[in-house]
């Protein structure tokens, strides 16, 4: 290691890569445990950011260069939920086709109507997909800039009041650290809930926050709120109470970077505007965390934002009616089942497939196999500045 890494690991203990100090190193052989944990020192004993019903999820990875693990791996596929409509449709290929040849009953129809639908469906679907790979591409544009803001806040942070050394300093740059890693998976917590509604992002809040200035602000309610909680539309819904909780840490948060003006904490003065810390480095903290909520909402627009309804209604419907259809189109212009049979298949894994693909994309938060992996990429941030 350099001198300036010796240096700052020597100045404050935050910064220490000990293991067994000042976090848990994450063990790379171990098997992913049930439950989840942040530790960090703070007030000299380990406080846990936990997650009491957290379960081991096994993300999707492939081998880009083995063309047989891509075309035959089923886990994070859509072939277990494509392959029974698709068996469906190929049986009712089959039974169009014995119906016409062994009976009276034609149910063979024009297949004209089928060549201009496709380029509708076609239309709709390819739409649809690309829609949500959007979608999916904005949430994981804000999901970095929340992990960015938060290992830039307590990396500044340090950098910046690194000339004081006292106790009371150390303690602030713990306090401040411990605080935007809780800020970071509460946030993680909230955006995950409309998936899993069974934990709240205020169940991740640690007892120790719950109990200091941040629960006068969860609880507290002043004479004008009480007036004109009256006149409100309606009462706070447990998703609004869920989606309040990151504006309410990052509140305390602003008071933790505050409290430094006391001179309690930074006994230090700056020889240029004997203050704990120059105003404008002070600004640029706030800033980061302005940063963050501004990622924040833009996770929660995407949440709160379902697809729009009429679009994923029309594409479903013209879908299901060209796919489950075209068995009685090919019978008119095909003579052999087994090639209509064939092409029934790969067809309706077609258009199914990229319609399942949307879905998927549609709610990227959670605990799929295609998910993002934001509570794991969150511990990775809290590790590299613990």
């Amino acid at each position: 290691a350099s001198k300036q890494v010796i240096m700052a690991r020597e100045q404050d203990p935050l910064l220490s890569a000990e293991e067994g100090k000042n976090y848990t190193a994450p063990q790379e052989s171990a098997r992913p445990q049930p439950t989840v944990r942040f530790n960090i020192k703070f007030n000299e004993s380990y406080s846990e950011v936990q997650v009491p019903k957290a379960k081991p999820i096994r993300r999707v990875h492939f081998h880009g260069s083995s063309h047989i693990s891509v075309l035959f791996q089923m886990y994070g596929s859509v072939w277990p939920a494509v392959i029974p409509y698709c068996l469906f449709n190929v049986l009712l290929t089959y039974a169009v086709f014995i119906t016409n040849r062994y009976t009276d009953i034609n149910l063979c129809i024009g297949d004209s109507g089928h060549s201009f639908m496709s380029m509708l469906i076609a239309f709709l679907i390819v739409t649809r997909a690309k829609l949500a790979y959007g979608r999916y591409m904005e949430a994981r544009h804000y999901l970095q800039n929340v992990y960015r803001v938060s290992r830039d806040l307590i990396q500044n942070m340090c950098v910046m009041t690194q000339h004081s050394r006292s106790e009371g300093a150390k303690k602030w740059r713990r306090d401040v650290a411990y605080r935007t890693i809780v800020l970071l998976r509460v946030t993680m917590a909230a955006i995950e809930f409309n998936s899993n509604e069974e934990e709240s992002a205020w169940d991740t809040v640690p007892e120790s926050i719950r109990s200091s200035r941040t629960k006068s602000v969860m609880t507290s309610r002043t004479s004008l709120e009480r007036q004109l909680s009256v006149l409100a539309h309606g009462s706070r819904t447990r998703s609004d109470e869920n989606f309040r909780a990151p504006l309410v840490l990052a509140h305390a948060l602003r008071n933790e970077i505050l409290s430094q003006r006391s001179g309690d904490r930074i006994k230090t003065r700056r020889a240029d505007t004997k203050t704990p810390m120059h105003p404008n480095e002070e600004r640029v903290l706030y800033r980061y965390v302005t940063e963050f909520i501004t990622a924040f909402h833009g996770l929660k627009k995407l949440v709160t934002t379902p697809f729009p309804f009429p679009l994923v209604q029309m594409g479903r419907t013209f879908l299901f009616v060209y796919t489950y259809t075209l068995p009685f189109a090919l019978a008119h212009s095909m003579h052999h089942p087994l090639g209509a049979m064939l092409m029934i298949f790969f067809i309706t894994y077609g258009y199914l497939g990229l319609e399942y693909v949307a879905m998927e994309l549609d709610d990227p938060f959670g605990d799929d196999p295609n998910d993002f992996d934001d509570l794991g990429l969150a511990r990775v941030r809290s590790f590299l500045v613990c």
